[in-house]
C-alpha cells in the first residue's frame, strides 16, 4: 500500500477502511499510526484455512472469500480507490418520499402568467379552514361552493374593494388548478379563492400574488428623445417583420422595404392599421372594452365509468364528477359526449349543440 495514497484520506475514511479490512485500531490512534497499520496490512500473511476434515469453517479473510467464489481478491489499493466514492447513508430527514403528496395542508393560491390573454392558477385550502368558514356562514355555509374571484387591479394598490372590476368562476376541489382567460393584455390581476353563497356573498379563503399580462401590440409609450420620422419608422418596422405579419408580405418585399421605399402604400388594403401602430403618430386612448365567451361542460357518472368528450378521454374525480372548459367562437358547436360502464356493457351518449353569434357596434 502506497503511503501517498493513504495520506490523501481523512482520518474518518482511514478508520472506515481499516474496519472494512478487519484491522484493529486502538482507541485514540492518530493518522500516522493508522496509516502505518494499513501499510503493513498488505504484507501480513492471511491465516491458513482449517481442514474441512476437522469440520472447521473457511478463513474469514476478504481474500479467502474471493478465492472461494472464484474471484480475484481486491488489493488494498482498490479498496482505497472505491472508498473515495462512499459518502455514507443519508440521514432520515434528507430522504425524499417516493411520490409527492396530494396536498400539504396549506391555505394558499398562486397566480402565474401564461401569455397576454391567459393566466394559470393553482391552490390549496385545508379541510379545517373550509369547515371553520362554512361554520361562520351559518345555514348559508351548508350549500356555499368554492369559487375563484378574478380582480382587475391595474395601477392600484389593491385593498380588497378598489378593483376596476371582477368576475367569479365556480370550482369544485379544495386542491386544484385552473386556466383563467382574462382576455386583457397589459393588465394586472389578483385571484381570490373563496366560498360563495347562494345569496351572492363571497368569503375569501386565500389571496394570490398580483401578476401583469404582457402586451400583444406595439407599445404606445412615447419617448421624445428617441422619436423617429414616419418614413424611418416604417422602414424599421418592415425590416423587423412587422409588415409581413400585417399583410402577408414575402421576405422579398421586406428586403425591398430596406431600400427606403415600401413596396406598397400606407393606404393599401390591410395596411391602414400601421399608422395607428406607429409610436410617433399618436397615443392610443385609455378607453377599452373586451368581451369573451367560454363554455363550461360539466357532469357526473359512476366513478369507475369511462367518459369521452369529442373523442378524447376525460379524467373523473373520485366521486364521478367532471368539468371541462371550451373556447366558444361564433357559429355552431357540436359537443359529443359518451359514458361507458366499467364492464363495457352499457353506453350512454349526450350531445349538446351550442350556437354563438356576436354583434359589434
Amino acid at each position: 500500500m502506497k503511503k501517498s495514497v493513504l495520506e490523501k484520506l481523512e482520518e474518518r475514511e482511514l478508520l472506515e477502511l481499516a474496519q472494512k479490512l478487519g484491522i484493529s485500531v486502538r482507541k485514540g490512534a492518530k493518522r500516522p499510526e493508522i496509516i502505518k497499520l494499513l501499510q503493513s496490512a498488505k504484507a501480513a500473511p492471511a491465516p491458513p484455512a482449517e481442514s474441512h476434515a476437522h469440520g472447521a469453517p473457511h478463513a474469514s479473510s476478504e481474500a479467502a472469500r474471493h478465492a472461494e467464489a472464484g474471484q480475484p481478491a481486491q488489493t488494498i489499493q482498490q479498496e482505497v480507490e472505491e472508498s473515495k466514492f462512499y459518502t455514507g447513508t443519508p440521514p432520515e430527514e434528507f430522504r425524499l418520499p417516493s411520490e409527492l403528496p396530494y396536498h400539504y395542508g396549506d391555505d394558499r393560491i398562486v397566480l402565474l402568467v401564461r401569455d397576454p390573454h391567459w393566466t394559470y392558477s393553482y391552490w390549496e385550502v385545508s379541510q379545517k379552514k373550509l369547515e371553520i368558514e362554512r361554520g361562520n356562514l351559518g345555514m348559508a355555509g351548508e350549500d356555499a361552493y368554492l369559487a375563484l374571484r378574478v380582480y382587475d387591479v391595474t395601477d392600484v394598490r389593491f385593498d380588497g374593494s378598489n378593483d376596476h372590476g371582477h368576475y367569479d368562476i365556480g370550482i369544485y376541489d379544495r386542491v386544484g388548478n385552473w386556466y383563467v382567460n382574462t382576455g386583457m393584455p397589459g393588465r394586472s390581476f389578483i385571484v381570490d379563492l373563496g366560498l360563495k353563497t347562494r345569496d351572492g356573498r363571497f368569503v375569501t379563503l386565500a389571496r394570490s400574488n398580483a401578476v401583469r399580462t404582457p402586451r400583444d401590440s406595439v407599445s404606445d409609450v412615447l419617448d421624445e428623445e428617441w422619436m423617429v420620422p414616419d418614413s424611418d419608422f416604417e422602414r424599421i418596422f418592415a425590416l423587423s417583420g412587422g409588415l409581413s405579419a400585417l399583410t402577408g408580405a414575402s421576405s422579398a418585399d421586406v428586403r425591398l422595404a430596406g431600400g427606403g421605399k415600401l413596396p406598397f402604400g400606407i393606404s393599401s388594403p390591410g395596411m391602414g392599421s400601421l399608422a395607428l401602430m406607429s409610436p410617433v403618430k399618436k397615443k392610443q386612448r385609455a378607453f377599452w372594452f373586451v368581451l369573451n365567451t367560454e363554455l363550461i361542460v360539466y357532469g357526473a357518472t359512476e366513478p369507475d365509468a369511462k367518459v369521452s368528450i369529442q373523442g378524447r378521454p376525460v379524467t373523473l374525480r373520485p366521486d364521478g364528477t367532471f368539468t371541462l372548459r371550451f373556447a366558444l367562437p361564433d357559429g355552431k358547436q357540436i359537443i359529443e359526449c359518451s359514458a361507458t360502464s366499467a364492464d363495457e356493457v352499457e353506453t350512454r351518449c349526450i350531445t349538446p349543440e351550442v350556437s354563438r353569434s356576436t354583434r359589434v357596434g
